[in-house]
């Protein structure tokens, strides 16, 4: 079987043990069901679902038993479920840009700039051994979109707002930067070793960052008042993690964060519009309002 195969069989497995615990005829009778979508005739047997337990286990870190009392089997525990989610949404995703002309013709999909995802894989490899590694790197800022080579420490790979970015200590300085992969070119791993920095903590850097940015500002209670569609919008995709509901009605919505007041936090709250409004604190509710002001002073 191949390794397409062997990732869907993984992920139907996972995908239907997360809805609810089930017994392996239900569990069998799923994963035949969703191969039939895509026309194929295939059937789990009990052999290969005891070995596939075992490599979800060891690949997703996800553990899988049968629980003789219930007699069902049960996800007993997951290392990162945010990690498997994102796989098991890249695999759909997959599917579905992969099925024929006929239906990828009802798939509208946007044209933009690539992630920079061919270079996680080096930059991974880097991170794990070590090793420095050199690039070239592109600047948004200014008019011409300047480029240049870099030297750097690679320390970790981070998600914000749909983009990845290397997070990096700059030898030259000693300082903690961060690049988009988006824009990385001409990446090189070297044989260049270095020291891990003990005071990093990435974890730790960014649990009050909004995106990437960190340090800027002190963390700070935030509470923001926004209209019952925007509350919506907000509580299926919350902003934060401290993210928490104070209140809310038929109409409206309060909520409060623990973050730092950043400047790419503002950039959405402003993206907004009257939806929202900030209630606390007031220092953030002038400078979004100054922002609102100069922007209604430009028409």
């Amino acid at each position: 079987m191949s390794k397409k195969h062997f990732i869907k069989r993984h992920l139907l497995i996972l995908e239907r043990l997360r809805k609810n615990p089930c017994d392996f005829k239900e569990l069998q009778e799923y994963v035949r069901k969703q191969f039939m979508y895509e026309d194929e005739d295939y059937e789990l047997l009990i052999r290969t679902f005891e070995r596939d337990q075992k490599e979800i286990l060891s690949i997703y870190g996800v553990d899988i038993r049968y629980i003789r009392k219930e007699k069902v089997y049960k996800i007993i525990q997951e290392a990162d479920e945010g990690k498997t989610n994102r796989l098991m949404e890249s695999y759909q995703m997959y599917n579905a840009l992969s099925m024929s002309d006929t239906v990828a013709n009802h798939l509208i999909v946007e044209k933009r700039k690539s992630l920079g995802a061919e270079n996680m894989y080096g930059l991974l490899h880097a991170i794990q051994k070590q090793v420095e590694v050199s690039l070239v790197y592109e600047k948004f800022w200014g008019f011409d979109h300047e480029k240049f080579q870099r030297v750097l420490r690679p320390l970790v790979l981070k998600e914000a707002r749909q983009r990845w970015y290397l997070i990096a200590e700059d030898p030259n300085d000693g300082a903690i930067k961060s690049f988009g992969l988006d824009r990385i070119s001409d990446l090189e791993i070297s044989s260049r070793r270095f020291e891990y920095p003990k005071s990093f903590n990435a974890e730790e850097k960014f649990k009050h960052a909004f995106g990437i940015i960190s340090g800027e500002e002190a963390p700070e209670k935030i509470r923001l008042w926004l209209t019952r569609e925007q509350g919506n919008y907000i509580k299926s995709l919350p902003l934060h993690n401290s993210q928490k509901i104070v209140s809310e009605t038929a109409t409206e919505l309060v909520l409060e964060l623990f973050i730092c007041p950043t400047h790419d936090f503002m950039m959405e709250l402003l993206s907004m519009g009257a939806n929202v409004k900030v209630l606390e604190p007031k220092s953030l509710q002038k400078k979004v309002k100054a922002r609102l002001l100069e922007a209604v002073g430009m028409y």
